[in-house]
């Protein structure tokens, strides 16, 4: 089932390749955060994960948080 919006998501768990598609970056780059510790989840198989829909919101919530911070203003000589 895609995912329209991951906060409505009927489904306790998400699919690797459903929130690759859904965040818009491929499978490799779920399995990384997943793999780094930074996105939790499930082990079903060798590479077979599910996760959580709300680990998956808490972990968009720290990305905004992250992507959200001021930069600093270049120096001016």
């Amino acid at each position: 089932m895609p995912i329209v919006n991951l906060s409505t998501h009927p489904a306790q768990y998400v699919t690797v390749g459903e929130l690759a598609e859904y965040w818009g970056v491929s499978r490799q780059q779920i399995h990384k955060r997943i793999e780094s510790g930074t996105l939790a989840a499930i082990r079903l198989g060798a590479r077979l994960y599910r996760v959580r829909t709300v680990s998956a919101l808490e972990f968009e919530r720290q990305a905004s948080v992250c992507a959200e911070r001021p930069r600093a203003l270049p120096l001016m000589h």
